[in-house]
């Protein structure tokens, strides 16, 4: 059986809602303020104990009632295939793993001994086909550039259309890299402007500003104790090259992670925290950071995009799916999962001719998705893979837009990292790599 992590902690990145073979659910990381997951994080957490005491049909019990409060996570669904098959209800089994792979995730069904009684029939063969179709590359993206230098772990990407630059963040090294036009590259901020790990970033090209979330994670040089659970919005003028102001958050009373941003035209700018789950905001006119909003629903808050005229703030969650905020009200809607998919573990999350661009990091295989949307912004109608399996991938993260064009991380490498800072042997690290797709190349 395995073990279901829905909560993304950027201490712990990599594929968390289809990690490994494990069958304890008590060690997931405790989710705070999160009314879904809490609740089916109680019916998994009896069923895990269920699980362990052979009672096969609590186990049951309590994992259909966790699916039906989260129907699209694929882990939910393989656990409930597990039980069913140990309790003798084959075709129940087989229905469960159907599911997922209609979702077009990668779960180690052929390994795992709980399913052994299925696994001679026609059905459970078929669907270890479907599963394997997963594994086919879906490459549409092209290199736009690489970066020599390895072991940055790099995390946020933006650009600078006045002077047609990229920016590139490090988590490890504590570092923004500046990329010319002419792809030179060179170090724009560092540890020494009070950088911790450099997340999430946005160019306000009008107003000539970078913004750059930050976050004191073991995973950087230099990492102090004391400093974990400190997080900061940087504001650098890009005229002078110099920071304007850092803006803070306290680990006295909770620990935070501001992950990504988004601008407001009005020069507002909102940023995420998925360690205290909320969305803060730092009024261009008062230029403080502030609590905008908290929502019992919100699990792990990550990527943020604005609607067309901004009526609409659209928030991924890790661990629970998409949100359509209201920005004028602050009416929080959770969009409805989408059958036959999943739109669990996106990290980025992009606006784009009236739908979404998303970068799906916490399954396997780790994708780049476009989910359109309806006329009214208020459902999703499908979802269409851009792009997975591709080669380069080593957990993708964020991304820009540029004219039309999608830019992203390819290989982040956070799995190469680990929470003492060491990382991985030489010949593993790898030179990170930006892709592009064109997003309206047919």
């Amino acid at each position: 059986m395995t073990n279901l992590i829905t909560s993304k902690l950027r201490v712990s990145k990599s594929a968390l809602l289809v990690a490994g073979v494990v069958t304890i659910l008590a060690q997931l990381p405790a989710v705070a303020n999160d009314d879904s997951a809490k609740t089916a994080r109680y019916y998994r957490q009896q069923a895990a104990a269920a699980y362990k005491a052979k009672d096969y049909a609590a186990a049951i019990e309590n994992f259909k009632k966790a699916a039906e409060l989260i129907p699209d996570h694929p882990t939910l669904h393989y656990n409930l295939a597990c039980v069913y098959a140990l309790a003798g209800k084959k075709q129940q089994a087989l229905a469960s793993l159907a599911k997922i792979a209609e979702m077009g995730v990668i779960m180690p069904i052929e390994k795992d001994g709980d399913l052994d009684s299925i696994k001679g029939t026609p059905e459970f063969k078929l669907i270890l086909k479907r599963l394997e179709a997963s594994k086919l590359p879906v490459v549409r993206s092209t290199t736009a550039f690489t970066i020599h230098e390895k072991g940055l772990i790099t995390e946020g990407l933006a650009y600078d259309p006045v002077e047609e630059t990229f920016f590139v963040s490090s988590v490890h090294k504590r570092r923004i890299l500046k990329i010319s036009k002419k792809r030179e590259v060179e170090t724009f901020a560092s540890e020494q402007d009070g950088l911790f790990s450099a997340l999430g970033m946005s160019v306000d090209a009008k107003r000539r500003h970078l913004w750059v979330t930050s976050a004191a994670f073991p995973q950087m040089v230099n990492f102090k104790k004391d400093e974990q659970g400190l997080s900061a919005v940087f504001k650098f003028d890009l005229r002078s090259n110099k920071l304007l102001k850092k803006y803070v958050l306290s680990n006295e009373t909770k620990k935070h992670a501001l992950g990504d941003l988004v601008i407001q035209s009005n020069g507002d700018v909102f940023t995420t925290d998925s360690l205290s789950p909320a969305v803060y905001v730092i009024r261009a006119q008062k230029d403080e950071i502030e609590l905008f909003l908290e929502d019992p629903g919100f699990g792990s808050p990550q990527g943020l995009a604005f609607s067309r005229g901004e009526q609409h703030l659209f928030m991924a969650d890790y661990s629970t799916g998409l949100f359509d905020i209201d920005v004028k009200t602050k009416k929080v809607t959770h969009l409805a999962p989408l059958a036959g998919a999943t739109m669990l573990g996106i990290d980025g999350l992009y606006f784009h001719k009236g739908g979404l661009i998303a970068v799906q990091n916490g399954v396997n295989p780790q994708r780049v998705l476009r989910i359109s949307l309806s006329k009214d912004l208020a459902r999703a109608l499908r979802l269409e893979v851009l792009e997975a399996n591709n080669p380069v991938f080593l957990e993708p993260t964020l991304g820009v837009l540029v004219r039309g064009t999608f830019y992203f991380i390819a290989n982040s490498q956070w799995p190469l990292v680990d929470e003492n800072g060491k990382l991985a042997a030489e010949e593993r690290l790898r030179d990170p790599v930006v892709l592009k797709i064109n997003l309206d190349a047919r």
